[in-house]
């Protein structure tokens, strides 16, 4: 199951990124395609205001933040894995996150990528087990969702030194908008934000993977 998180207050854009258009598409819309390349069914967490109209809008679980969205659409698929992305991660290729999936059943509990910027939560894989975890976890007041993967009792799997470095730079495939000038760069550089010839650039022409059943 794929699930979009659009639900920010998007405070340092000044208007709401989930809205936003690059290269003819909205970033919702744009992290929906992506995540409709590797999964059967794409939610959209956007607190229910329907950002992204045919998919399902579904509201924030407990909690705050990426938490509440992510908890939210586990309310919504009880008892499946999540394939999750920020939508204000317009660079992350679909190829991507088929190999989140395809590592997923390695790392039964959580799945994501991690290099030397940190470790990437809103691209990653949830399994039952990191869900109920962050659902215990927010209660008890924390919302942090990348605090799961330093759990012992979770097994978390990483993507990261060269099987990272196959889809591009990492500095380059998380960049982020925050700002209007992170829109005006991603703008200037290409619908992905990275460089032309880029192994990042190169994926996007290859043939979609066979979808999962998350």
């Amino acid at each position: 199951m794929g699930v979009v998180l659009a639900g920010g207050s998007s405070s340092r854009m000044g208007r709401d990124k989930a809205l936003l258009v690059l290269d003819g598409r909205t970033l919702a819309r744009r992290a929906a395609d992506r995540l409709a390349a590797v999964c059967e069914r794409v939610l959209m967490a956007d607190r229910g205001r329907g950002v992204a109209p045919g998919l399902a809008s579904v509201v924030d679980g407990p909690g705050r933040g990426p938490a509440a969205g992510i908890l939210g659409a586990a309310l919504e698929a009880p008892g499946h894995p999540l394939l999750v992305l920020a939508c204000d991660l317009p660079a992350v290729p679909a190829e991507l996150l088929a190999a989140l999936a395809e590592r997923a059943g390695r790392a039964p509990d959580m799945v994501l990528p991690r290099w030397a910027g940190g470790m990437e939560p809103l691209v990653a894989v949830y399994g039952p087990g990191a869900l109920a975890a962050l659902g215990a976890q927010v209660a008890s007041g924390e919302y942090s969702p990348g605090r799961l993967a330093a759990r012992p009792d979770l097994d978390v799997g990483f993507l990261e030194g060269e099987a990272l470095a196959v889809f591009g730079e990492p500095e380059a495939i998380f960049r982020n908008v925050n700002r209007p000038e992170d829109l005006e760069a991603f703008q200037s550089r290409g619908s992905d934000g990275v460089a032309a010839g880029s192994p990042a650039q190169a994926g996007q022409g290859q043939s979609r993977r066979r979808k999962s059943k998350r």
